[in-house]
């Protein structure tokens, strides 16, 4: 049996699976996020309470005291929790998201050092980057940062949390650290430059290592059967390719839960010398996955819901209903910049918001829903035409999270993208990836090729619409040129507020 915690934006689950990947049981609680002028926080002890709850329920849950075999953990990446070295946590979490440090990312990405590791690796300094905060920390709350035992991801914390206080990161989260694969070490030269520790950073291991059992008290305290194995895994956009069966060269893997997560799988390096997406050598099968996240997929349609679909009782339905009836040319004419957070990659721009643009008089609800549909495969198509670039064609796309579920959203994703789209039978694609994580570190099966052959399906598979393929490339390219023509007005945009909007409230949603 493998149990798979997976932290997410808007929630942790405890997912039980046995060792042919059918998901036996399963729970999950809500997580909050705190947004407040351009910061987005969680509450790291919030997770630990809700960690409790959801384990001890999936132990509930099962007729008879089922044996855990191994445990490990996905989550969300490029969160920063701040931890003493009894692993409480010193405030809130730093999200992915939240866009504090950037003048801290722009110093960074000017330094000899980083453009070093830039030109190697093709890493890239913003203010999404974990170092970017680290120094935040260090300039506007020095206590914090010398209080710090270790500067964690949101998969290291938990593992630490499970085996008693072991610090240790996978090489992929490792990444986001900057770490230097060829010398093997995180790059002092960078972290001296700003006098950063890197004393303060996890000991890096290799994905899929065994790193001992579970601490017997956190056994107990979880409900369940003490002598659970704790393998190490990666971060949630990770496991998710290999959940949804992308495992060949040109298989591309779309998930949209909270942001969207795209990955093609390669068998050749491609460093992109414009730093728009990534490049990471995944060792258990020795391929390569290039891409990135954004900063908002499926919590799009979550704030379309509270925007215009509040008070309906069955949503979902209703947008698929109304977005069918706005087609084509007749009705739309409408574009959408979905960057309600900023944007991530691959366009890297945090002072992005979204933009409506080209209403009529005859517009109505569902015209907007659809072009909010429009704009997530526009976003796929984004990284797509960056694919292309790499030597590897992408073939097909492979559909997972939340966002999937809705059939119109495949539909037009595989129409703007001119790619199939298969709907994944398995919702909890990135926990199924965990899972096989383990399968393959514990020689159940010989490749990960193997693995998803046998473990991972196909529900339904969407075609592109040819008569549309027209329409919509025009429409791409309309898409293209408003967000060029649009980064001036953000940053105005962004100067106006700093200057008028001293007192802005927080808020507390579940994104």
């Amino acid at each position: 049996m493998i149990l798979v915690i997976n932290l997410g934006l808007k929630s942790i689950r405890a997912i039980l699976f046995d060792r042919n990947g059918n998901r036996l049981t399963s729970s999950s609680r809500r997580i909050n996020s705190r947004l407040l002028d351009g910061k987005v926080e969680q509450d790291a002890k919030e997770w630990r309470e809700k960690l409790f709850q959801v384990v001890r329920e999936v132990a509930d849950a099962v007729t008879t005291r089922v044996k855990v075999d191994y445990i490990t953990v996905s989550c969300s990446a490029s969160c920063l929790v701040a931890v003493d070295e009894a692993l409480e946590p010193l405030g809130h979490v730093i999200m992915v998201s939240d866009k504090r440090a950037r003048e801290q990312g722009k110093r960074i990405a000017a330094h000899p050092a980083f453009k070093k590791l830039a030109s190697s690796y093709g890493y890239a300094a913003s203010e999404y980057s974990q170092i970017s905060r680290m120094l935040w920390l260090k300039e506007n709350d020095p206590e914090t940062y010398n209080k710090t035992w270790k500067f964690l991801s949101p998969n290291d914390y938990l593992i630490a949390l499970l085996s008693g206080g072991q610090a240790v990161t996978d090489q992929l989260n490792a990444e986001k650290l900057f770490f230097d694969t060829e010398r093997n070490t995180y790059p002092n030269d960078l972290y001296d430059a700003f006098e950063l520790s890197t004393e303060k950073l996890p000991q890096q291991v290799a994905i899929g290592q065994n790193i001992g059992q579970m601490s017997a008290r956190m056994a107990e305290d979880l409900g369940i059967p003490a002598g659970a194995e704790i393998v190490v895994g990666t971060y949630d956009a990770i496991c998710s390719v290999f959940g949804t069966g992308v495992c060949s060269p040109g298989q591309v893997c779309d998930v949209s839960g909270t942001v969207t997560s795209v990955r093609m799988y390669s068998d050749k390096p491609f460093i992109d010398e414009k730093s728009r997406v990534m490049c990471q050598h995944f060792p258990p099968s020795n391929g390569y996955l290039v891409g990135g996240s954004n900063n908002l997929g499926g919590g799009l349609i979550e704030w379309t819901k509270q925007c215009f679909y509040k008070e309906i009782q069955h949503p979902y339905e209703l947008m698929q209903t109304e977005s069918e009836n706005s087609t084509g040319a007749n009705r739309g004419g409408i574009v959408f910049l979905p960057h309600l957070l900023g944007a991530r990659a691959p366009s890297w721009n945090g002072d992005a918001r979204g933009v409506f643009f080209g209403l009529e008089r005859h517009h109505d609800r569902g015209d907007l829903m659809r072009a909010v549909f429009e704009s997530l495969a526009f976003s796929i198509r984004d990284f797509l035409e960056i694919f292309r670039e790499s030597g590897t064609k992408p073939d097909m796309i492979t559909a997972s999270g939340g966002l999937a579920k809705i059939q119109i959203a495949n539909e037009i994703k595989a129409t703007i993208t001119g790619l199939p789209y298969h709907f994944m039978d398995e919702f909890e694609s990135t926990s199924l990836g965990a899972a096989i994580i383990v399968m393959c570190a514990t020689n159940q099966f010989p490749s990960y090729q193997e693995a998803c052959r046998q473990i991972v399906a196909t529900k339904q598979i969407f075609l592109p619409r040819q008569q549309d393929r027209a329409y919509y490339d025009d429409m791409y390219g309309l898409y293209c040129d408003l967000m060029k023509a649009s980064e001036p007005a953000f940053v105005k945009r962004r100067n106006i507020m700093q200057t008028h909007m001293s007192n802005v409230a927080e808020y507390v949603e579940n994104l």
